[in-house]
């Protein structure tokens, strides 16, 4: 286990190369496994792409799984050529109140349908909504010792991802132009003890993405982020959202966009983007 574990994380820190051809990434959960629907987008996959996934070489797609996409535009259609199982937190329950678990200290959303209990061990799909996790799906894991925290650090020197605190992380500067990290360690209490990190969700950098997830209230001269994804969108970007809304918006260089880039029209229509519509 500990050798696949290595080899993952060799996967999520590759460089990027010269590309030929567009580069799309799209990130959120899956709503129909077959076509494959991920933030409201079909994408083809080919029958040998495998699923990259911090918990095994096998992982199947479930309804409300959250992936991370990299693809192509063949034939007018978006084709997978690499999928990411995202999962915001993995590791044991230190406690569960109502609706609410605490894993590593950082709040988790338990759906109605679903049960948690203490010391138990879940992988959690879904989406950051603050400092808490809106989750999508859950998988249950038995005799599983290593924890992992994906999500953006929040702006103070706490380095906390939610309400996680991160140790073993030094020094903490960017190595790629995302602010999403993935990390893999130790839990202890309501922290992770670092021992493996990357950047960035796609593998290398994309031409331009589609994010989903819940928007901020405004930051700053009508700001908002996108939590959890280090999306940053203003009125003169794209429609203001509510604060709190589940939202599916066409980023570029971490900014949302309301018109194709240069030299992505096309892209800009086969990821959906003129719709920048709420997410149902």
């Amino acid at each position: 286990m500990q050798r696949f574990i290595i080899v993952v994380w060799l996967m999520l820190a590759s460089v990027a190369h010269a590309q030929e051809t567009l580069k799309l990434g799209i990130f959120g959960t899956v709503s129909s496994i077959d076509p494959l629907v991920v933030a409201g987008q079909r994408i083809e996959r080919p029958d040998a792409l495998r699923v990259i996934s911090p918990l095994g070489p096998d992982q199947s797609i479930a309804i409300g799984d959250s992936f991370a996409i990299r693809a192509e535009i063949i034939a007018g259609k978006l084709v997978a050529e690499r999928m990411l199982a995202i999962y915001p937190i993995v590791g044991p329950v230190r406690a569960v109140e109502g609706q609410l678990a605490d894993i590593m200290g950082t709040k988790v959303h338990i759906p109605p349908s679903e049960r948690m209990k203490k010391n138990l061990w879940y992988a959690v799909s879904g989406l950051w909504s603050g400092d808490t996790i809106i989750t999508t799906n859950l998988r249950r894991l038995d005799g599983y010792g290593f924890a992992h925290l994906t999500g953006v650090f929040v702006e103070d020197e706490t380095r906390q991802i939610g309400r996680t605190t991160v140790t073993g992380l030094s020094p903490l500067e960017d190595r790629s132009d995302s602010d999403i990290w993935l990390l893999g360690g130790t839990p202890i209490g309501k922290g992770l003890a670092v021992r493996m990190s990357s950047q960035g969700l796609f593998g290398r950098g994309v031409d331009l993405g589609l994010w989903e997830g819940y928007a901020s209230a405004p930051v700053a001269s009508q700001t908002y982020v996108i939590y959890g994804t280090g999306i940053t969108g203003s009125e003169s970007d794209a429609q203001m959202p509510q604060a709190g809304e589940l939202v599916r918006r066409c980023a570029k260089d971490n900014r949302t966009v309301k018109a194709p880039p240069e030299g992505l029209h096309t892209a800009f229509i086969i990821l959906g983007c003129a719709r920048h519509a709420r997410a149902d």
